[in-house]
């Protein structure tokens, strides 16, 4: 029914020469980070009724290897340092392993800055491109961007399919269900299948370095949908994925879950922005996925962030490594994500100190964690109310416009 039957490595589009190591790099050694490494996988996906889809799954990890300058040309030449097909610290292995789910009708790399942060600490990250359909007849792939490109289309012509999407999804609940069961929630599993495999498959670039007992899902946007499907989110049993155990979602709706959170049962960590409104169930608060979920739960609102502050526009045309460093909400998203995964994967007791403190980049920050330990500090803004103006394709529109001007 499903299985993998290519599997190669490839580079990512354009390399640079080496140059000399940054003060980020250094610093980050001298913190016992590791250098990042990048490999492209293709593995091909069988649908029940034997569709196959070709899938490319971006694979960020730890390595010992000095990186070199690097371009995400998918994701509008964002600049990097990486060290492409590098083998994997294995010394320091097994790594704990993160299955990132992207947002609508975009690409693996779209939050780019966060993976290679989980890999500088020691985390193996697998990306996939999720085949998101065209509305009306949900058959034909396209996407602002692809990990290896193909199946693009001009820009506002994803802004129009995405709004329809938006829109089909909200006047039918069953409709979005049916959309992640087909589209989503399968494929994601199976990616998790393959980097198992590949972890305990000799000679494979990935022997050895996964922590099959500590594997941990993120996602943005409709991403987080996806993540929120396969953690029990889903009225269909069969979606939860119980090799999952912590899940950390951005900037995701809690629409079409909120009448099943109390099936979600593993550590949940919700971050979102001041200035960032649902486009998928409008009228459903994204605070509803914490305040019905069982703990420990975590829930963050960034100051002065809109919903692609999650993805490498927040980096705002820093490299992405460089942003972790220099951009606050980058450093503030980094920072407590890594904390959550830090406490929930690799039981790091230090990483209870960071989810204790209290950041000026966050004007809301609310957890609970157990019974009595219940805190939270500052005001969430209200949430915009159906049909307020702005939202996620205002702000696509925006950056569109520019670029053509």
């Amino acid at each position: 029914m499903m299985k993998a039957v290519t599997i190669s490595s490839v580079a990512l589009l354009l390399l640079a020469e080496p140059t000399a190591h940054s003060a980020a790099e250094e610093d980050a050694k001298k913190a016992g980070a590791f250098n990042v490494g990048l490999r492209i996988i293709e593995l091909e996906y069988r649908h029940p009724e034997d569709r196959r889809q070709a899938m490319a799954v971006a694979v960020w990890y730890p390595t010992e290897t000095p990186p070199a300058a690097f371009t995400y040309r998918a994701e509008g030449n964002i600049q990097s340092r990486l060290a492409t097909n590098a083998p994997v610290a294995l010394a320091a292995g097994p790594h704990p392993f993160v299955v990132f789910a992207h947002g609508a009708y975009g690409s693996g790399c779209n939050s780019a800055f966060f993976t290679e942060h989980l890999a500088s600490r020691g985390y193996v990250v697998a990306a996939p491109d999720y085949d998101d359909m065209a509305p009306p007849g949900y058959t034909r792939q396209i996407a602002f961007s692809r990990i290896k490109g193909g199946n693009t289309a001009p820009p506002m012509r994803v802004v129009a399919a995405a709004g329809l999407l938006v829109a089909d999804m909200n006047r039918s609940r069953d409709k979005f269900l049916a959309y992640l069961a087909e589209h989503r929630l399968p494929q994601t599993s199976f990616v998790v299948d393959e980097m198992l495999r590949l972890g305990k498959t000799p000679g494979s670039p990935l022997h050895g370095a996964i922590n099959e007992r500590a594997i941990g899902v993120c996602g943005h946007s409709l991403g987080g949908a996806t993540a929120m499907g396969k953690i029990g989110g889903h009225p269909d049993p069969r979606f939860k994925d119980g090799r999952l155990k912590a899940a950390l979602i951005f900037s995701a709706p809690a629409y079409p879950w909120e009448n099943a959170l109390k099936n979600i049962t593993l550590p949940l960590m919700v971050m979102g922005g001041d200035n960032d409104a649902p486009a998928l169930g409008p009228e459903v608060p994204r605070r509803t996925l914490y305040d019905k979920a069982n703990p420990p739960k975590f829930y963050l609102v960034l100051k002065d962030a809109t919903h692609f502050a999650f993805a490498n526009r927040g980096c705002g045309g820093l490299p992405t490594y460089q942003a972790v460093e220099q951009r606050p909400q980058t450093r503030a998203i980094c920072r407590y994500g890594l904390a959550f995964f830090e406490k929930f994967l690799k039981q790091s007791p230090a990483a209870g100190a960071v989810l204790n403190e209290k950041s000026a980049e966050w004007i809301c920050y609310a957890k609970h964690e157990s019974a009595g330990q219940v805190s939270e500090w500052g005001q969430e803004p209200p949430p915009r109310r159906a049909g307020d103006p702005g939202g996620i394709r205002k702000e696509i529109r925006e950056e569109i416009r520019k670029k053509l001007k």
